[in-house]
């Protein structure tokens, strides 16, 4: 690893794989918490979206901003104060008085997450130089946020019955071991860039306008002036954002990166399956404690087997990488996320608690195996200047379809008879969702043979 030594590329990979643990938890560790929270703080289905979408709607809008930061200020320092503040929100969150104030300290949550995210991705590319310590590097980061969105639920159902407030507070110690690792951190270099403040501000107002506005469809109804007017918004701003982009010198988006084929295959892969993730464990943990009467520790228990099964995947995925390449990693991982759903979506009416767990273990075990894979297609794809952006417009592209999953299964959940019919519907939509990836992305590969 040439003029980075072994022993603080390991450790970088360590502080980068814990903080992509934590981003990941975060959006999922709230779920099984939110009927003991609404029963002691007060709360619809509306303001429980919004204690899950406040966290990524942040944490996707301000991660381009984010990128541009860790360019400019270098990574290392953006990564340390992401952790900081990740650490202070979580102790506010866990002494919040009130619905508004925690979806306020949701938000400050969503915007530490935003500055841990791209820096702890652009760190692994400082630090791994070599190609297959890259693969193996991003297959433990991928671990950690791929393994967080099952273990998520599981220290949520372990923990609520004590007190809600740990879900937040259980993050604390794992900033405070980043913080200590810092001394051995890769330094990364600072680069000279400039930032779009007309797209960021279009790009917060416009996806803000937009979540609000699906979640206010389920809770004012489709004709609602208040619905229509917060998605004409969305919509005129996120093209005017579009727009911007193609006037600006410096955009925060560089459009010519979606012409480069895998990105193009790694943004849509990474939109689609965290839509699927997030808004299934959304509609899951609803399910098993409303509609079965399960406690937040039972339904907890549910997510066990997905959380064993996608930290092997993830650890294999990198192995899989390397022997096969990223085109046979990812083909695999989808067809596998597919049959899941598939296999989730078929069984008996209602859907039996072993079929849930089992269904979420397979989809794990492919989201784990096709993580890492579309994140080494994105750094393979752009040169290391890029790095840094490359890597907020993935992970942008990823939170942004959690958060319009979470308003959209929770609107389905709403206008539907029964939890039970919104699940199947979850089950049946991820599934097509992804066979167009699987058939989007075969298609792309088969050009580039051509070309």
């Amino acid at each position: 690893m040439s003029s980075v030594s072994k022993y603080s590329a390991n450790l970088t990979t360590a502080a980068a794989a814990i903080a992509s643990f934590l981003a990941g938890m975060d959006v999922l560790i709230v779920n099984v918490a939110l009927p003991t929270i609404a029963a002691d703080l007060g709360g619809d289905m509306a303001v429980q979206q919004w204690v899950v979408d406040g966290y990524t709607l942040l944490f996707a809008a301000l991660l381009l901003f984010a990128g541009s930061l860790a360019d400019q200020f270098g990574a290392k320092r953006i990564f340390l104060i992401g952790a900081a503040l990740f650490g202070g929100a979580s102790l506010f969150c866990s002494f919040a008085w009130s619905m508004m104030a925690l979806v306020a300290g949701r938000c400050v949550l969503g915007v530490a997450s935003a500055l841990l995210l791209p820096a702890s991705m652009a760190l692994i590319n400082e630090a791994s130089p070599n190609p297959r310590y890259r693969a193996w590097a991003l297959a433990l980061w991928g671990a950690g946020g791929a393994s967080a969105s099952a273990v998520g639920p599981l220290l949520g159902g372990l923990l609520t019955p004590i007190h809600w407030s740990l879900v937040f507070a259980i993050n604390v110690p794992f900033c405070l071991v980043i913080l200590a690792m810092a001394p051995r951190i890769v330094v990364s270099k600072p680069r000279v860039t400039k930032f779009d403040w007309i797209g960021q501000i279009l790009a917060l107002l416009g996806l803000s306008a937009l979540v609000a506005g699906i979640i206010e469809v389920g809770s004012a109804g489709l004709s609602a002036p208040i619905t229509l007017v917060l998605l004409a918004a969305g919509v005129a701003l996120m093209v005017a954002f579009g727009i911007s982009q193609a006037k600006v010198a410096f955009p925060m988006m560089p459009l010519g990166l979606f012409r480069i084929r895998g990105m193009q295959v790694a943004l849509q892969i990474g939109f689609i399956m965290i839509f699927n993730w997030y808004g299934m464990v959304f509609i899951c943990t609803m399910f098993l404690q409303n509609e079965l009467d399960m406690g937040a520790f039972a339904a907890g228990l549910v997510f066990v087997p997905s959380a064993f099964v996608t930290i092997l995947g993830n650890l294999m995925g990198g192995r899989i990488v390397t022997a096969h390449g990223s085109k046979f990693s990812i083909t695999l991982g989808l067809s596998i996320m597919i049959a899941g759903f598939l296999f989730e979506f078929l069984s008996p009416q209602p859907v039996p608690v072993w079929v849930i767990a089992v269904g979420l273990s397979v989809v794990g075990f492919g989201a784990a195996i096709t993580t890492p894979a579309a994140a080494g297609v994105v750094l393979k794809s752009v040169n290391v200047s890029q790095a840094g952006i490359a890597s907020a417009m993935f992970n942008t592209f990823r939170q942004v379809g959690g958060a319009i999953g979470v308003a959209v299964f929770g609107v389905i959940a709403t206008f539907l008879p029964s939890l039970d019919m919104a699940l199947r519907t979850v089950f049946l939509a991820s599934a097509l969702l992804l066979v167009y990836v699987l058939v989007f992305e075969v298609i792309r590969w088969h050009e580039r043979e051509l070309a």
